[in-house]
């Protein structure tokens, strides 16, 4: 008879996981208040299946939030750093950010009116902010003197979120009826206000932000969405 450590690992726990985030991700702003029941609900799973993941709805939204922004700029990074410039992949990067907030609107949009603590918003702040100081970090020489820091990651990352915001919110409508969205204009604001010096991109320069977009969303294609499986009840 095989040991325990022999078994194979039990698929359940991750099925569940994944069956709860695809819950969250169909969330929009017309779904009314969250709980933890309804959300289970959705999902298929019990309440204290629930509660063996996240501590509570604050905590999935910090880990939902947490996961799309790092998949993004980790693809972004492995789409743009072969061969091309360290300032090209910044773009990339930039790039899978959107296409990720395009595509999970509905998820984001209801995130916005979920009661997640401000704690979760900085945890999320200081995911992104970790992101920005290792690319600035491989900039070496071409970051301006006195820049670079925490304190400029940290600002980039707050006027980002800032226009993603603005953006979620002003096409609530379009996504209600049913439009198909695109957040090509998303991206050319961003690059556009991010420092030249970051993108490579000077204020007269054209923004290929169209281009950008298509293969981002190209990556994401061939990427899919987490498996789902049965979950664990």
């Amino acid at each position: 008879m095989p040991s325990t450590s022999d078994r194979a690992p039990d698929p359940r726990p991750a099925r569940t996981k994944a069956a709860i985030f695809a819950a969250a991700r169909d969330l929009s702003a017309s779904d009314g208040e969250v709980t933890v029941n309804a959300l289970a609900k959705r999902a298929g799973v019990s309440r204290a299946a629930f509660y063996s993941h996240f501590a509570g709805l604050d905590d999935l939204m910090g880990a939902m939030l947490q996961q799309m922004f790092d998949a993004a700029w980790d693809r972004g990074r492995e789409l743009a750093m072969q061969g091309l410039s360290i300032q090209r992949a910044v773009q990339f990067g930039f790039g899978m950010l959107v296409a990720h907030v395009e595509r999970h609107h509905a998820f984001l949009r209801g995130a916005l009116d979920l009661k997640f603590t401000h704690r979760t918003y900085m945890i999320l702040v200081d995911t992104m902010t970790k992101l920005h100081g290792m690319a600035m970090d491989r900039l070496g020489d071409a970051v301006p003197p006195r820049m670079g820091g925490e304190a400029t990651c940290r600002f980039i990352v707050g006027g980002t979120l800032a226009l993603v915001d603005r953006w979620l919110v002003e096409t609530e409508q379009q996504a209600r009826d049913g439009e198909r969205l695109d957040a090509t204009e998303l991206l050319e604001q961003v690059l556009r206000n991010a420092p030249s010096w970051y993108t490579g991109i000077g204020p007269e320069d054209p923004i290929e932000a169209e281009e950008i977009m298509a293969v981002c969303r190209a990556a994401q294609d061939a990427a899919g969405e987490p498996g789902e499986g049965t979950p664990e009840h």
